[in-house]
């Protein structure tokens, strides 16, 4: 029997993974495994290991893992992986796939220049697109940049990125934009807002005090749109073939 584990990060905030579950009900609902169950990575009582554990118990032979993460960093390429590996050792019998993450889709593009259109940005306006990051990991830069490039095409507007961490730092980025651009948006490339939006947009305010000429704009982030479920099914149907 084939079954499904999405695994989430998780949040400090229980409102916010109640949202996340939401959003992967969605998901859940078009898919035919009768056996779908939600993993945290920070969340005590529902690790990958336990929910392992109650999957195999329900006779899954067969486990496809969907990181429910935007770019391939440590959780998707480190933390995940070795999760995984723990649970085949005990469970030999057991087949594991693990599934790419879904922040360099079309549908998840789609959503972010939605979301920057939806601010209604002048054609003369700077566009700071900030993402999570890594100081350790380039996928996810190189993904973003891609990303980026698309995004460019899409709204007519030039695309700057930014990370929260790594580089390019987001707010050097953005101290050389506010040099030669009186309007700036910028858009948070999130899941969700949490305490990580707020890190950055506390760091584009402490920015905003010393580039006074310049009008800082913030758009929505992703917001767990319904529209980013085709990415994840396509990620779920590419791994299980």
């Amino acid at each position: 029997m084939r079954a499904i584990m999405y695994v989430a990060h998780g949040s400090r905030l229980p409102e916010k993974n109640r949202e996340f579950r939401c959003f992967v009900e969605q998901i859940m609902q078009q898919r035919p495994e009768t056996h779908q169950k939600i993993a945290f990575l920070e969340k005590e009582d529902e690790t990958m290991a336990l929910v392992g554990e109650t999957l195999m118990e329900a006779g899954a032979s067969e486990i496809t893992v969907i990181p429910m993460l935007l770019f391939p960093a440590m959780h998707a390429t480190k933390d995940i992986p070795e999760q995984v590996i723990a649970l085949k050792k005990a469970h030999p019998d057991v087949t594991f796939q693990i599934a790419d993450t879904f922040g360099a889709e079309e549908e998840t593009i789609a959503v972010a220049a939605s979301r920057i259109k939806a601010a209604s940005p002048a054609k003369s306006a700077a566009i700071l697109v900030i993402a999570h990051g890594s100081a350790t990991y380039h996928e996810p830069r190189i993904q973003m940049q891609r990303v980026a490039e698309k995004l460019s095409a899409e709204l007519g507007n030039p695309v700057t990125l930014g990370m929260l961490h790594g580089e390019p730092n987001y707010r050097q980025v953005a101290t050389e934009l506010a040099a030669t651009n009186d309007n700036i948006y910028w858009m948070p490339y999130f899941l969700f807002t949490g305490q990580l939006v707020d890190k950055i947009r506390a760091g584009i305010t402490e920015v905003s005090e010393h580039t006074p000429n310049t009008t800082w704009h913030e758009t929505n982030c992703l917001e767990l749109d319904s529209s980013l479920a085709p990415a994840v099914l396509r990620k779920i149907t590419e791994v299980s073939q």
